[in-house]
């Protein structure tokens, strides 16, 4: 098959594709009728941002991105907070000034009740309350402006693998179309994944939540553990309150949504008064699985956001989580497209994925651990402990079931302060010994937004194995080490191939790790 060479260098398959009249997209301040070509490099399904940060960054290596999405825009949707990482994410997809909209609050306190019930003030972050019915929006008009072809209103109905293509059919306002794409990215969220399609990783919970006025609240985040689950709240950009309520789902069996919901705010001190004020508006309710897909990849099928997982809503990560995910899936595409090694990409994907997924499950289970309830009440008990393993139905719940058997959490030791001048001149005559406990193995890297397998080092002080010191292959670095009879000879080598004011920093970042040791 034939390859074009884009101007920034993507080389990607070349196809024959016919025009069609597409119904009306939405996404600009115009809706129009227009004509596009229904061949893509990559389809998107489901418009949320694990979908749109996807379709940003492909759009800006380079391919022809298409997305469908059956609701308009905007929309309500929950899942306001975002995470201080997120901000990172929108600053690489070029999205930044979207966070600085009218619908976003910035550098909220923190008001926390959770390893003793007495309040704890945290000081202000860098997490964002925002509107997502309207950043949303902002993210999918942004992909539009660059280039993305948008469905809108248009439901996806089914897809059917033909030879190398996935052939999609959808349905909008004017009748079905099939779509033709080599990956097809499912970001529906939890509409993209079936029941037996998610392999649980966390016990589920029922999501409580209402509205009060913000002036009946303090101006800030409050968290806080109870007996029964634990509550959140946080003000919002409309002038509202937010007080959302995690519960067991048999609490919720035994009572009424309502009268759990009052339950629950009764027994916390940070917003039992809003019961008093009579200004809380009527519950609503949804059940909250933590799960991830038992085949997130198939055939160039790839899963995204909340189709691929969910996880535990206690750190609010969620949103970001799902993004950088998608950029992981946008990595693998590229690769494929780039170096055509798919086996590879998907073992990157996947297994990015498996350690997210482990990562926080780790973490989840520490931090219920640590809240004051967590000894006496079922709730909490059941969630400090992690799912018991040999569950696995697939070949990637066996690699997520891997991960968590191999998992050690990060080791954090106070960091050392190194008298370099004082440190260089003890060591510079000494002679070099490289640890015997350094091993090899080979590790998946990112270069140049592309997958690459190269060797790397493994240590028992080092948190992961290292294939790169600084920017630099450190493989030919360690080979030199070995020849080295003396640090300053070694220095003196390393000069050679790194910039010269980082060899010294290098040699001794290895020795204090131990990596490098004095005979």
């Amino acid at each position: 098959m034939p390859a074009t060479i884009s101007a920034d260098g993507c080389i990607t398959p070349y196809r024959h594709t016919k025009e069609s009249t597409g119904w009306r997209r939405n996404g600009t301040s115009n809706c129009l009728f227009s004509i596009c070509m229904d061949t893509y490099d990559i389809l998107i399904v489901g418009a949320g941002p694990a979908g749109t940060c996807a379709a940003l960054r492909l759009l800006s290596l380079g391919y022809r991105v298409a997305m469908v999405e059956r609701e308009q825009f905007p929309r309500p949707q929950i899942g306001e907070s975002l995470s201080p990482g997120t901000r990172n994410i929108f600053d690489y997809i070029g999205a930044a000034p979207l966070l600085q909209e009218d619908y976003c609050l910035h550098q909220l306190p923190a008001q926390v009740i959770w390893q003793t019930q007495h309040a704890d003030v945290q000081p202000r972050g860098h997490s964002v309350m925002t509107d997502r019915s309207r950043l949303d929006k902002g993210l999918l008009d942004l992909a539009v402006a660059r280039g993305l072809i948008l469905y809108q209103p248009a439901k996806y109905e089914h897809s059917i693998r033909h030879g190398d293509t996935w052939q999609v059919t959808v349905r909008g306002p004017e009748g079905v179309q099939t779509l033709s794409c080599v990956f097809l990215l499912d970001a529906r969220g939890r509409k993209g994944i079936q029941q037996q399609q998610r392999w649980q990783t966390a016990p589920p919970m029922v999501g409580i939540w209402g509205y009060t006025n913000a002036d009946n609240m303090p101006k800030a985040t409050c968290v806080e553990a109870v007996p029964d689950g634990w509550l959140w709240g946080s003000p919002l950009y409309d002038g509202r309150y937010r007080i959302l309520a995690f519960t067991d789902l048999q609490f919720v069996r035994q009572q009424s949504i309502l009268q759990h919901y009052h339950h629950l705010l009764h027994t916390t001190q940070l917003f039992r008064h809003v019961l008093k004020t009579g200004l809380l508006s009527s519950p609503q309710s949804c059940n909250v699985f933590s799960y991830v897909h038992r085949e997130p990849w198939h055939n160039n099928r790839i899963q995204l956001g909340e189709a691929a997982f969910a996880i535990d809503p206690l750190s609010s990560t969620g949103v970001e989580k799902a993004m950088r995910m998608s950029l992981q899936a946008v990595i693998a595409i590229h690769t494929i497209f780039r170096k055509n090694t798919p086996a590879i990409a998907q073992e990157f994907f996947e297994s990015r994925l498996a350690g997210s997924v482990v990562n926080h499950m780790q973490w989840t289970s520490r931090y219920y651990a640590e809240a004051w309830p967590a000894d006496a009440h079922p709730f909490w008990k059941k969630r400090a402990v992690l799912p018991v393993t040999g569950r696995s139905v697939s070949p990637f719940t066996a690699k997520v079931e891997h991960s968590l058997a191999a998992y050690h959490p990060p080791v954090s030791s106070p960091s050392k302060k190194i008298n370099i001048p004082d440190t260089l001149q003890q060591l510079w005559h000494k002679k070099l010994l490289l640890s015997p406990a350094i091993s090899y193995q080979q590790t998946l890297c990112v270069i140049n937004d592309c997958v690459e397998q190269r060797t790397a080092i493994h240590h028992p002080n080092l948190e992961q194995e290292v294939a790169f010191l600084g920017n630099h292959d450190i493989l030919p670095l360690i080979q030199i080490a070995q020849e080295s009879e003396t640090f300053g000879q070694l220095i003196l080598r390393w000069k050679q191939l790194v910039p010269a004011d980082m060899a010294v920093p290098m040699v001794l970042q290895l020795w204090d790790k131990q990596l490098l040791c004095e005979r």
